[in-house]
């Protein structure tokens, strides 16, 4: 079974240090074992959800800020079984330095430019840039069935549109609600743009900042349903996607951790 699962959907500061949501990234099963910019609290939120870190084969990391990359190094050591070399971390080119040289010499290193495709076993993969992030990227995943677009952080613009269209679900890193003022970032009214354009056949919104906590992400993934036909969802920590047929499984992760 293909399927994605949310470790962690807050983003910014103040979330990151209440953890009011979970900052622990995002586990791709695609055939592929990947963690997605794996912030705090990775490794513990990936046992409370039932995802085995030894048995990851790539790390992403897409820039360089805490609640992208701070367990990275951890998940390298779970990936590797103790630092053997195996396994592949596939990072931003400003953010190698923040990898201790001891982690990167126990794996392979892919850092790809905008636009470049690459492939971890079967899997093939796309960078993808991102907005007023320097040297950020996102990743586009193919698959024999589906097409998957995580955005990263990323500011609005139209150059984005080529790069996530053919999606079938589209990850959007949505900080702020309705119009609030968000540098470098997407709020709601700039994921209407981009879900207008792209039109995947499922969207999910993630990565909340507290103004949209407080707003509460349900209510702004309606309005992008609303204002777009195409389905949308707010992530939720914890929340797997079945990719063949989009149905929704949520863990109860308190009973899960004591399980271990």
């Amino acid at each position: 079974m293909h399927s994605i699962t949310f470790l962690g959907t807050g983003g910014g500061r103040f979330v990151l240090l209440s953890q009011r949501r979970y900052t622990g990234g995002i586990w791709f099963d695609l055939g592929v074992n990947m963690i997605i910019d794996p912030g705090p609290g990775a490794l513990i939120r990936a046992l409370q959800f039932g995802r085995n870190p030894s048995k990851l084969n790539a790390v992403f990391v897409s820039h360089r800020h805490l609640d992208h990359y701070n367990d990275a190094e951890l998940m390298i050591e779970a990936m590797t079984h103790g630092l053997k070399k195996t396994g592949i971390l596939v990072i931003n080119k400003n953010t190698l330095d923040y990898i201790s040289e001891y982690h990167r010499n126990s794996i392979s290193v892919i850092i790809p430019d905008i636009g470049e495709k690459f492939r971890i076993h079967d899997l093939e993969i796309q960078a993808i840039p991102t907005i007023r992030h320097e040297n950020g990227i996102g990743f586009k995943f193919f698959t024999e069935e589906e097409i998957i677009t995580y955005s990263s952080d990323t500011d609005y613009s139209p150059e984005l549109i080529r790069y996530y269209k053919d999606s079938k679900i589209l990850i959007l890193n949505v900080i702020s609600p309705d119009s609030k003022k968000t540098d470098k970032h997407l709020n709601t009214e700039k994921a209407i743009k981009i879900v207008k354009r792209v039109r995947p056949e499922l969207t999910i919104i993630q990565h909340f900042g507290m103004r949209m906590l407080n707003a509460n992400p349900n209510l702004e993934a309606m309005e992008i349903t609303r204002e777009t036909g195409v389905r949308t969802i707010a992530a939720r920590d914890g929340m797997t996607i079945d990719l063949r047929d989009l149905e929704i499984s949520e863990v109860d992760g308190q009973k899960r951790l004591f399980d271990f």
